[in-house]
């Protein structure tokens, strides 16, 4: 199994390795239709859309199918 994904992962890196979790990123305030990646770590990602760092690391490993 693939290690899980954490707070130091870079946005572009998951959506690229695990396209399910997009629809993470759309639900918690990435705009739908983004042309180039942000390459922002996920830690930097919550705190810009207030978003529960643990909360967001359960819904992307859920949907990256690594739990």
């Amino acid at each position: 199994m693939a290690e899980k994904i954490t707070k130091d992962n870079k946005l572009n890196d998951v959506i690229t390795k695990y396209p399910a979790t997009r629809d993470v990123f759309i639900k918690h305030g990435m705009p739908k239709y983004v042309g180039r990646l942000p390459s922002e770590n996920l830690e930097f990602f919550c705190r810009m859309h207030r978003v529960d760092i643990n909360k967001l690391l359960d819904e992307l490993n859920k949907a990256a199918g690594l739990v």
